[in-house]
């Protein structure tokens, strides 16, 4: 098993020329924010506003900041607006988009024509964040290429809610174990097959699965999946003893959905995007068990060390994992209980280990939104839970985590408050018919996670 360097990379490094949110919510009179004396020295240094001007109430009549990065950095705060991206960064974004069906074909069939209602939700959504890549996970992809052309064509190119259609020339769609039978019964009912003897969670196969869309170049030739991937073949695994046959311990698939290495060429630079989509660990065949060990499947892919990768081999049968050294960012829907220990000694907390790795930094991305809705306590939170009583239970269980070799310019989880710009996409709703604001509107659950790579500045 490989053991995680306890060497924290926490970057929230906002491009150099960003102001500090904290001191931009200070100018803004963002709620929360209180004006230290050191906030008050960076608004001098990294603004032409005169003392007059800094007023408890910022009015947009006033002159404003020449520095552009603090002025996308306002408008973010003050109105939802995502800021654009500088030019030489690098914009990714995941997405968990619940574009999912009850049967093969449905969401391939809905999204064949312009005018699905959610199929637009989600594309405004990508549209108002504007992102070079974006994974999508929680989608149908039973209709393969044809599903994701459709979805290319018919809706992310196409303008919605006032917002510009984004081109991707190039997107990424593959297989996943969702829904695929292993000819074992699994789930002890006396019948093979079934979504409980799936190798990942889905009513049918291709639920539920992930698309990548780029606007630069893939490198096709390089891409790797592990979607076939044996469980038993991790040293040290953490399959549950006593719980599968030796035929059927034999057969289980590491990964519930894929786990997908897809280079993307930007210039003269590659960067690696490290999808997956893990099975909730409450869920499944492998519970936190499994969970837990797709998450170190990541660690060891990317810990640059022989010994810890060896044992991964792709679908093509290519081992070993990244090179020492190659730029990458994780992304993909992760689950809120990530951080959960299993005989903490034997199975440390995964998550936690790849956010101590030295060879993996967190932008740690916030929202407005997420900060209103729990009076700060989870401003990175991601996902919507529930609701007892008066009190919303949230989650991070959408990430980004770009290798040390990169520098993080900006980050931020797509969340406006109410009344912002954007925030019809992001009210929240209790899920599963729970007591909660009636939303037609709102796709997804989840929140759109984005970060900013500044690939012009190379590693510090």
């Amino acid at each position: 098993m490989s053991a995680f360097p306890r060497v924290l990379r926490r970057r929230r490094v906002l491009g150099g020329a960003l102001m500090p949110a904290a001191a931009v919510a200070v100018l803004l009179a963002a709620p929360a924010a209180t004006a230290a004396p050191a906030i008050q020295q960076t608004l001098a240094a990294h603004t032409s506003i005169s003392p007059a001007q800094r007023v408890a109430s910022f009015d947009f009549n006033d002159a404003l900041p020449e520095n552009p990065d603090l002025l996308r950095q306002m408008l973010w705060i003050k109105e939802g607006q995502v800021p654009s991206a500088a030019p030489e960064n690098l914009r990714v974004a995941t997405f968990s988009a619940g574009l999912s069906r009850s049967g093969p074909g449905e969401l391939t069939e809905d999204l064949s024509t312009p005018g699905d209602e959610q199929g637009q939700q989600v594309a405004e959504t990508v549209q108002r964040t504007a992102p070079d890549v974006v994974l999508l996970t929680d989608v149908d992809v039973d209709g393969g290429e044809e599903l994701a052309q459709s979805f290319r064509t018919n809706y992310l190119a196409v303008g919605t809610g006032g917002q510009q259609g984004i081109d991707y020339p190039y997107m990424y769609v593959a297989e996943v174990n969702n829904g695929v039978d292993t000819g074992a019964d699994l789930d002890n009912d006396g019948v093979i097959g079934g979504p409980g003897d799936a190798f990942g969670p889905g009513e049918f196969a291709g639920q539920h699965g992930m698309v990548l869309y780029s606007k630069h170049p893939l490198d096709t030739e390089g891409i790797r999946t592990f979607q076939e991937l044996p469980w038993d073949s991790m040293p040290g695994n953490a399959i549950p003893e006593d719980t599968f046959s030796d035929l059927e311990r034999s057969v289980l698939r590491l990964s519930s959905t894929s786990h997908w290495d897809i280079p993307v060429q930007v210039g003269d630079q590659t960067v690696h995007v490290l999808a997956a989509r893990p099975d909730d660990a409450g869920d499944g065949f492998g519970g936190a068990e499994r969970h837990h060990d797709e998450m170190r499947l990541w660690a060891d892919y990317v810990s640059g060390d022989p010994a810890d990768s060896g044992y991964i081999v792709d679908d093509e049968g290519q081992s070993g994992g990244l090179d020492e050294g190659e730029s990458f960012i994780l992304a993909g829907e992760f689950g809120p209980l990530t951080g959960t220990a299993l005989h903490e000694e034997e199975h440390p907390s995964v998550i936690a280990g790849l956010l101590e790795s030295e060879a993996i930094q967190d932008p740690e991305p916030t929202s407005r939104g997420a900060g209103v809705l729990t009076e700060d306590e989870h401003p990175m939170a991601t996902e919507v839970l529930g609701r007892e009583g008066g009190d919303w239970t949230v989650a991070r269980s959408d990430y980004l985590l770009p290798s040390s070799s990169l520098t993080t310019a900006a980050s931020g989880v797509f969340w406006p408050q109410s009344g912002q710009l954007g925030s019809h996409l992001t009210r929240a709703n209790a899920p599963g018919g729970e007591p909660g604001e009636p939303n037609d509107t709102t796709p997804s659950e989840h929140r759109l996670v984005w970060t900013d790579l500044d690939l012009g500045s190379g590693s510090d």
